[in-house]
């Protein structure tokens, strides 16, 4: 079965500061890239044998590739970047919303207005979404490095029948889809980078947590046990009844959607709630004080 691998460059300080960015050639950030060197050590990316290997050509992209992947061979599709802005590129929304030409963008048909000039949502579309079904008409697997909007507006394309806006199929900086064909027809995808198995965890020293009755808790009393859906309520897990894992968005690892709003559900994920979860969890301290860190920067 084929596989077409969609991945979000990492963070910018257009991503940072929630800037109005496509055309603008930028790099990642010091502490965009560090994330992503972790995330590729920690997490499981496709592996790049075999594949056909495509980049936008922003800065962005070509170094989000070569930090997960490292160097490699590939081919830069111009369609392939980010919606282009116009006058508006490098502003934020507090910055122009009692511009004139700003408001009359956001009024009425958002998608079909172009930026002053810009582009229109409708334009980005129709390039990016021919570009990749270009690429995914070849032979053989393929990694395509872009950008946010670009990956909503091809997976939206490819999965109407989930009735999701485009925004809701943004990922997170990093992050992205795997998507499986049956012959030339998009069957299911899965999110990226996926977790690894609990591998380190589960290793030397490490395994001591498991023999501790302080890495599992089941409160059968409380009200509202088991607060997530379970077919093995004996060893549904209480210890972290507020998911410390939240926080590092699409990284998390968990099973979670997301809302026509872009806020995650988590309402079938048993991530945390697993008999041995309190190994993964604990690792993951580190990440969730990074990324409360650069929240706060």
């Amino acid at each position: 079965m084929k596989k077409i691998y969609l991945i979000r460059h990492g963070w910018t300080r257009a991503d940072k500061h929630r800037l109005y960015c496509g055309a603008t050639d930028l790099p990642l950030t010091k502490s965009g890239a560090a994330e992503l060197r972790k995330a590729a050590e920690e997490f499981s990316y496709p592996s790049a044998e075999n594949c056909r290997i495509y980049t936008s050509g922003m800065l962005c992209a070509e170094q989000t590739l070569k930090l997960i992947w490292g160097k490699q061979p590939h081919e830069k599709l111009p369609a392939l970047r980010e919606m282009n802005f116009g006058d508006f590129e490098m502003h934020s929304y507090e910055e122009l919303k009692d511009d004139a030409a700003f408001s009359a963008w956001l009024s009425g048909d958002n998608e079909a207005n172009v930026c002053p000039n810009g582009e229109s949502g409708v334009e980005l579309k129709k390039r990016a979404i021919a570009a990749f079904t270009a690429l995914a008409g070849a032979a053989g697997n393929a990694i395509v490095v872009t950008h946010g909007g670009v990956i909503a507006a091809i997976m939206a394309h490819l999965f109407p029948g989930e009735g999701k806006n485009r925004y809701s199929w943004q990922p997170s900086p990093g992050c992205g889809y795997a998507i499986s064909y049956e012959g030339l027809r998009p069957a299911s995808y899965t999110r990226l980078p996926a977790v690894r198995a609990l591998r380190s965890v589960a290793a030397s020293s490490q395994e001591d947590w498991k023999t501790k009755h302080y890495s599992f808790f089941s409160h059968k009393e409380c009200e509202f046990f088991p607060c997530h859906k379970t077919d093995d309520p004996d060893n549904f897990n209480c210890m972290f009844c507020y998911c410390p894992l939240y926080v590092l968005g699409d990284k998390c690892g968990g099973n979670f959607s997301k809302t026509d709003s872009g806020l995650k559900d988590c309402s079938k994920c048993l991530l945390p709630h697993q008999r041995n979860s309190f190994g993964y969890i604990s690792e993951s301290f580190s990440r969730i004080v990074a990324t409360m860190e650069r929240q706060e920067d």
